[in-house]
């Protein structure tokens, strides 16, 4: 066989590919768990924000009905829970599958974008689809042995799976790495510069989130957060080791314990607790050679070959199916890790990038320390009790990015679900209304503490008490701005500027029209229009680029 082939279908692996089985299953079941208790609105979410993903596209627009939501959940715990015993492995593991990807995909159906919490578990799982993880440690291995049939041990059958699982997980850390040196321009600007200080800022204050002492401590001298930046970028480009070293089990050990590292680490640094991804660590572990190391230590005699072990003939091939499921994999899996908002384009979850922090939250010259601009969205609630900061922060950080929607037909879509979400999420509290506001958060250069001060410029919409809407929201134009305003008369409006996400206002000299507004587009980016109308703030338009910095 060739080098390629060598190295997915080598001898071995059939202690460790049942050892996977076991935690991937652990993994699924743990994020069965979550979504389950976290879940407080019932899946898929709003109808009028439903968008189909993944698996779901399948059935183009259709809302799949409950019974076949309840049926998928019972699917997904059954057969996660046989599969984790061992029972009917490959079919258990593909049921479980279908189950767990169609109920995590739904929790991501009402929002413009989805998470990475729960990717690189289904991943693992579906790079483990068709593996031979039964054929020891498992209720199919004693069944087996109670018919009196001799264990299972197939030639160059178990590697593959192991070795592919092991990269789907280090490629998920791999690919952050990746994101953070592209938005660097290949430098390590990310991590020395005061880049992580912003995100902690984004991450804590902007969702109105109380920072652990550990970020206080960091935030505190510049040092500090350098150096975490650098060891997140060191912890997480180090799986990927293990990929290439698959003959040094010292060295996937190494790579698995930085795995572990990293994931702790999101949680004690950013309170991203993802303990459902700790048993994919054992990918990174060489099963069988811990196995044989613990039977010469207990002085155990070595497994006898299986009666069933098939003659290794040097000629053959595994099936061109595997073969060709292998190389699409890894194939697709990379482009989606490493091509920028390829994976949200495709919508073909749950293969995804994993950007993780990766945009460079600073202004050059990036050595220098200066303030930190970054726009971001505030709600004021009307309701006939006050929100606790629980429920306030609710608002300001489940319902984020809702100042990046440009169409006025989708805010108001939007703006209307968020409170009927609201009004049945908190009934006890009486809300009525809600105000949404485009604010600019303005962080002081270091030395100064670290903290955000905001600046709510305009009002994109808002739903009054008496149920009814109000906006401003259009479009840029080449001679200015098109509005058509719901529940506001522009009538002696006066026009302000702000560009560059700078909570400055700028006066801007603008002729109304029965279409809007003309007058000379500033150059800045981003770009935010306002009218003040009874000195009131109302958003007329944005231009906001991508770009990576």
């Amino acid at each position: 066989m060739g080098r390629w082939q060598r190295y997915w279908f080598a001898e071995g692996g059939r202690t460790a590919c049942a050892a996977l089985r076991i935690a991937i299953a652990l993994s699924v079941l743990f994020t069965l768990h979550r979504l389950a208790t976290l879940s407080t609105v019932q899946l898929p979410g709003p109808p009028e924000l439903y968008r189909p993903v993944g698996i779901w596209m399948l059935l183009g627009h259709a809302i799949p009905p409950d019974g076949l939501i309840a049926l998928l959940w019972v699917l997904a715990w059954g057969g996660s829970v046989a599969m984790l015993l061992g029972l009917a492995t490959r079919a258990a593991t593909a049921i479980s599958f279908v189950g767990a990807v169609s109920i995590t995909s739904l929790s991501f159906a009402s929002t413009a974008t989805w998470s990475h919490q729960y990717n690189v578990v289904l991943l693992a799982q579906l790079a483990f689809l068709g593996a031979r993880g039964g054929d020891t440690w498992s209720l199919d291995a004693l069944i087996r042995r109670g018919r009196g049939l001799p264990p299972v041990d197939v030639a160059r059958g178990y590697q593959w799976s192991v070795r592919l699982v092991q990269l789907a997980v280090a490629l998920m850390f791999v690919g952050a790495v990746a994101h953070k040196l592209g938005h660097g321009k290949l430098t390590l600007r990310w991590a020395l510069s005061d880049s992580l200080r912003h995100h902690l800022l984004v991450r804590y204050d902007l969702a109105g989130i109380e920072r652990p002492a550990l970020v206080d401590w960091l935030l505190e001298d510049v040092w500090r957060y350098r150096t975490a930046a650098m060891l997140n970028l060191i912890s997480q480009a180090t799986p990927i080791l293990a990929v290439f070293f698959i003959r040094r089990p010292w060295v996937r050990a190494f790579a698995g314990l930085m795995f572990v590292a990293e994931v702790l680490g999101l949680g004690f640094v950013v309170s991203l607790w993802n303990q459902h991804w700790l048993p994919l660590a054992a990918a990174f572990v060489d099963w069988d050679a811990l196995v044989a190391w613990a039977r010469r230590i207990a002085k155990l005699p070595a497994r006898p070959a299986s009666p069933s072990d098939p003659p290794d003939p040097p000629g053959r091939f595994p099936s061109r199916r595997l073969r060709g499921w292998i190389v699409f994999f890894v194939a697709y899996d990379a482009l989606t890790s490493f091509i920028p908002t390829l994976d949200q384009k495709l919508n073909t979850y749950p293969f995804t990038g994993f950007p993780m922090f990766s945009v460079v939250r600073a202004r050059a010259p990036y050595d220098e320390h200066h303030s930190y601009e970054v726009p971001g969205d505030r709600y004021e609630v009307t309701s006939d009790l006050p929100l606790s900061p629980a429920q306030q922060r609710w608002f300001d950080h489940q319902n984020r990015r809702l100042f990046t929607v440009a169409d006025p037909a989708e805010l108001r879509r939007r703006l209307t679900a968020i409170l009927e979400t609201a009004q049945k999420r908190y009934p006890d509290r009486g809300i009525r209304g809600v105000r949404h506001y485009l604010a600019i958060y303005q962080a002081q250069a270091y030395p100064a503490p670290a903290r955000f001060d905001v600046h709510p410029i305009a009002i994109t919409a808002e739903i009054r008490a008496d149920g009814s809407y109000h906006s401003m929201l259009g479009k840029l134009v080449a001679s200015g701005a098109e509005t058509a305003p719901e529940g506001v008369s522009a009538d002696g409006a006066r026009l302000v500027s702000y560009g560059d996400d700078l909570p400055s206002p700028v006066e801007l000299a603008a002729t109304r029209t029965e279409q809007g507004f003309v007058f000379v587009r500033p150059d800045a980016d981003p770009l935010y229009v306002v009218a003040i109308v009874d000195g009131t703030p109302w958003l007329v338009a944005a231009k906001r680029s991508w770009r990576w910095q």
